[in-house]
């Protein structure tokens, strides 16, 4: 049987909004970088040997966790056996694009580096599932009701951390309010619009927010009434990441108290998914929610 050629395998779809996003990029790159090298029977270490890299250089440029540069690809392609100048150019062009600054680098001073991996990739996702316990998800919040649940949080913040806070979250929804962007499907379990975060004033306002993001395409929102939350037992806020380019693998994200949990094995994304198929299924359609949201904000 003949070899695979390596050039046919550095072919690369169409990327969209994946080519804006520098840390999606440095992973597909790494992974096609990881097949090229498992095709010529090389392991990493055989690889650092050969180019002089430092020690498991090649496992973190396949990882996505080290930018690869310009002469560092083309030093792995030409190890590879790839020799299709356009393809080349192609796959170096991308190079450079993984290497641009990503938006929420300039939010360092407040995030943590267990939310890190969901800011990175939320917006090169798809589609977006996300269920939230105990408050509206970050993604559909408004700024007062965001203030309101930092301030609630474990630990004392100065007011400037607070703000900064804020800050990333009205970001983060502004890289979801793009032409491309993905689809949002949030489900609330239904004691989140019994709680009044905020005060009335700011729950009204997030009550009349939730009701106007329901008329968006790009948005559906069900409410999970409480025997349904109980009965399907997900008990913990998790966010699904649907990505459209097989080069990415689905991912998790799992709220805990003080940290949180983000995956993309394959066995673990499965049982979050299929836990968020059952409550979906179970919850209360778009237009019955619309309903429960006006009426809570009559009540309120």
């Amino acid at each position: 049987m003949a070899a695979a050629d390596p050039n046919e395998s550095l072919n690369l779809r169409p990327l969209g909004m994946v080519e804006k996003n520098p840390t999606a990029l440095k992973l597909i790159l790494g992974g096609k970088l990881r097949e090229l090298r498992a095709a010529a029977g090389l392991d990493p270490a055989d690889v650092d040997g050969r180019l002089g890299f430092s020690r498991s250089k090649t496992s973190r440029i396949e990882l996505g966790r080290h930018g690869c540069k310009r002469v560092d690809a083309l030093a792995l392609l030409g190890l590879y056996g790839v020799d299709d100048e356009e393809r080349i150019e192609e796959f170096l062009r991308l190079v450079d694009q993984s290497r641009r600054a990503d938006w929420w680098r300039s939010f360092n001073d407040v995030l943590s580096d267990f939310f890190t991996p969901l800011v990175a990739l939320e917006s090169a996702a798809e589609r977006i599932r996300t269920y939230e316990p105990f408050y509206v998800p970050g993604l559909l919040q408004t700024p007062a009701y965001t203030r309101a649940v930092i301030q609630a949080g474990p630990g004392h913040l100065l007011p400037h951390d607070v703000m900064r806070r804020v800050e990333l979250r009205q970001e983060r929804q502004r890289q979801l309010d793009q032409p491309d962007a993905p689809y949002l499907w949030a489900m609330i379990d239904e004691s989140v619009l019994m709680r009044t975060v905020g005060g009335r004033e700011v729950m009204r306002a997030q009550l009349e927010h939730l009701i106007e993001l329901m008329d968006r395409p790009r948005v559906t929102l069900q409410i999970a009434p409480l025997d349904v939350s109980a009965a399907v037992g997900v008990g913990t806020g998790v966010t699904y990441l649907r990505f459209a380019l097989s080069d990415l693998k689905d991912a998790v994200y799992i709220e805990h108290l003080t940290d949180s949990t983000f995956t993309q094995k394959p066995q673990i994304v499965e049982q979050y998914r299929n836990m968020l198929d059952r409550l979906g299924a179970c919850a209360l359609t778009p237009g019955q929610s619309l309903g429960v949201l006006q009426k809570r904000l009559s009540d309120c």
